[in-house]
């Protein structure tokens, strides 16, 4: 009886290391897989070490409401510095990257809902409009004045976020 016990006990502990070991790999797996394919392969790596998942699919739904959550603050900043900066030529800046990512919440919700319903291809699609509209509103600052506000380096990281859930959702 003790034996069959100790069998069981070993087989169990057996099944739950192979599980383990199983899931590691595949994690590693997929961050092998997905990051060296998007624009900045080391943030891709912590990204998606902390998703809490290797599930494809559960790795884009945590990327892209971590995108939504980035492009709500860029928003919210961009309003902020449109109502509070003095200078002409920013507020107008501003203006324009708050229309962008207005636009660009829209597209991350869109795909959101196709994700849900498995339109891939929606996925792509919406996320590649929003990576435009992003590149739309770091074109406004290509001549003086400087930006110093938070709001360009958001961009880079939503950016780099889309390229993520591009890469995933292909894998899909």
């Amino acid at each position: 009886m003790a034996n069959s016990s100790c069998s069981i006990i070993i087989s169990l502990f057996g099944v739950l290391l192979f599980t383990i070991i199983s899931n590691v790999a595949s994690s590693i797996d997929n961050v092998s897989t997905i990051c060296p394919n998007t624009s900045n392969p080391p943030y891709c790596s912590n990204v998606l070490k902390s998703a809490g998942t290797t599930d494809l699919k559960g790795l884009v739904i945590y990327t892209l409401n971590l995108a939504n959550t980035n492009a709500h603050k860029s928003l919210t900043l961009a309003n902020s510095l449109e109502n509070t900066t003095t200078n002409p030529q920013l507020k107008q800046r501003y203006s324009s990257c708050a229309e962008s990512y207005n636009k660009i919440v829209g597209h991350i919700e869109n795909a959101q809902k196709d994700l849900a319903v498995g339109d891939f291809n929606a996925v792509n699609i919406v996320t590649y409009d929003a990576m435009t509209e992003i590149d739309n509103c770091q074109g406004e600052f290509g001549q003086p004045p400087k930006d110093t506000s938070l709001l360009l380096k958001n961009g880079k990281t939503l950016n780099d976020i889309c390229s993520i859930i591009l890469v995933t959702s292909n894998l899909l």
